[in-house]
């Protein structure tokens, strides 16, 4: 919501579950009931008119399926779609069969409607599905998989590059692909966090993509350049 504010825009949400952490780990993990977040959802939606829709906080097949049905009941603004860290082993009970489910539902019903699957590279390997992980590099094979998935463009954030730097490519249906440069706040889970909030804002005050990607980097990093440590481990960025 801090971000939404920095861009000027009121930020509408609905948690998918709550977390028992500090600045350094999350301990624990308590899911939000699939009905409660549609309910929730539906309920602002009918009340509020939206302009993008930013998904992120994915920990079960369920979530992911609501999540598409209520982002195809409202398909004419865009789905921002956040592949980041996850974090099976700090939920009670998580087997690997439900982390098969998560991924299956996030590739056949969410990744096909997003207008732009943001992921940071350095958990690329937690999204990907058993047949794409074998290749030599499967970092440019997963990309161009989620762009034939159905997703309209990818936002890949720390892309290996030439001389071990790393950049952010946006990649559009096409072949079109434009990089952002080297920033040296790799490896911060939340920086996908941060540069897909800002980026759902930007569209939503009808930014083009790719100036709208371009803008939510730089903010994303200003921030975790001017985070301050409030606890005894990571710093926590700075966002207004």
């Amino acid at each position: 919501m801090l971000t939404a504010t920095h861009f000027e825009c009121q930020a509408i949400t609905v948690l998918t579950a709550n977390t028992i952490q500090d600045t350094g780990a999350i301990e624990d993990i308590l899911l939000i009931d699939e009905d409660v977040i549609d309910n929730q959802a539906r309920c602002l939606l009918e009340d509020i008119q939206i302009q993008a829709i930013r998904a992120s906080g994915l920990y079960c097949a369920d979530h992911a399926s609501v999540i598409a049905q209520v982002a195809a009941d409202y398909d004419n603004v865009p789905l921002i779609l956040h592949l980041g860290p996850q974090y099976p082993s700090a939920i009670d009970g998580n087997t690997d069969d439900e982390l098969e489910a998560l991924m299956a539902a996030t590739w056949e019903t969410l990744i096909p409607q997003a207008g732009c699957v943001v992921v940071d590279c350095n958990y690329l390997n937690h999204w990907t599905p058993e047949d794409e992980g074998d290749h030599a590099d499967p970092v440019p094979v997963l990309l161009e998989a989620v762009l034939a998935a159905g997703a309209k463009s990818c936002l890949a954030l720390f892309c290996p590059a030439a001389d071990d730097l790393h950049q952010h490519m946006l990649l559009e249906a096409g072949g079109h692909s434009r990089a952002f440069g080297f920033f040296p706040q790799a490896g911060q889970p939340e920086t996908g966090d941060l540069i897909s909030a800002a980026l759902a804002s930007l569209l939503a005050r009808r930014q083009p993509l790719a100036d709208a990607c371009e803008q939510a980097i730089i903010y994303s990093h200003k921030a975790l350049a001017a985070g301050r440590k409030l606890g005894m481990s990571k710093l926590v960025a700075k966002r207004l």
